[in-house]
């Protein structure tokens, strides 16, 4: 089944928006838990004064059919359509240039065109920034 977690305190259980992970973030122990995304578009997540979280983080994934989901960090089971919509909206938050074309599977975005061969991330020497007027890399001059 399809559900949505959040982060409790590794020992006492007791979700991480009620108050501070004193020691230390685990999951909740869901039968078959397996992470599959997070809502990583919205982080960092905002504390409050002593560390407790402002709202919850989400990370989504699937779980046996018989697990408990009323444990403490089981924020929601979901459909497999509501699963799915809300991964596509989370895709869709993280893209970074209107251009670049998206992999849902890996919820990446990638650019398209490909960067130069010569780029540091190929193992060359130029620096390379995108640029979304023209849907090309342009080189970077990197003060010395």
């Amino acid at each position: 089944m399809y559900i949505c977690i959040t982060e409790v305190d590794a020992v006492t259980k007791i979700l991480c928006t009620v108050e501070p992970q004193r020691t230390g973030p685990s999951m909740p122990a869901v039968k078959g838990w397996k992470f599959i995304w997070a809502d990583k578009s919205t982080w960092p997540v905002s504390t409050d004064s002593i560390g407790t979280y402002l709202r919850a983080p989400k990370y989504y994934g699937t779980c046996d059919e018989d697990a408990d989901t009323t444990i403490a960090g089981v924020l929601q089971v979901l459909t497999q359509a509501e699963y799915d919509a809300l991964k596509v909206a989370e895709h869709e938050a993280r893209k970074p240039y209107p251009s670049w074309i998206g992999y849902i599977d890996t919820m990446t975005w990638g650019a398209p065109v490909a960067r130069p061969i010569n780029s540091v991330s190929n193992g060359g020497n130029v620096y390379y920034k995108w640029d979304e007027a023209t849907i090309n890399w342009i080189a970077q001059v990197i003060p010395e």
